[in-house]
């Protein structure tokens, strides 16, 4: 009996101890609970890729109408006379064509006008002269450029890029 009562206090004292899972087993559940939460609490990363636009196209335009200028050109004695005829060529985006078409009705007879005293400044000379005609193009290419595509919220619509002679006629 001795031994039964040795063997009740034992159990006593280890029934006093709670029993369950070991504190390492808990603290495994506890992470293994909580991960599964935030796998499916927290709504996923969602990872966004900058899609770069595809550059807008530029596109070669002609204008089929003819600038026609009949003027005197300066001379240093007698009197000449000059006949010149040109179309041009310009580039504009390929979305932006109809309001390229715009600013050519708009500005056409201010670029006409611009172009006339251009030319009527020119020297008889330096319009039978080859390199003169070079450094005319260049300037016409600039006048027709800032006269017909004025700058509009610091953009330009289209750029003239090309002079294309119909007729140079001198006298």
């Amino acid at each position: 009996m001795a031994e039964d009562k040795k063997k009740e206090a034992d159990g006593k004292a280890e029934g006093g101890k709670k029993k369950g899972l070991p504190p390492i087993v808990m603290i495994a559940l506890g992470a293994i609970v909580g991960g599964a939460g935030v796998v499916f609490a927290v709504p996923p990363k969602t990872i966004e890729k900058k899609v770069e636009e595809k550059p807008k196209e530029y596109v070669d335009v002609g204008c089929p109408d003819i600038i026609l200028h009949e003027f005197n050109p300066a001379t240093r004695a007698g009197k000449g006379s000059a006949r010149l005829a040109f179309k041009f060529r310009y580039t504009v985006r390929e979305d932006q064509k109809a309001e390229a078409v715009e600013a050519l009705k708009a500005h056409w007879d201010d670029a006409k006008s611009n172009t006339l005293l251009m030319l009527k400044a020119r020297s008889y000379e330096e319009l039978n002269l080859e390199t003169g005609m070079r450094l005319l193009e260049k300037d016409l290419i600039s006048c027709l450029d800032d006269s017909l595509f004025p700058v509009v919220d610091g953009e330009k619509v289209a750029h003239v890029t090309k002079i294309v002679w119909d007729k140079i006629q001198t006298q």
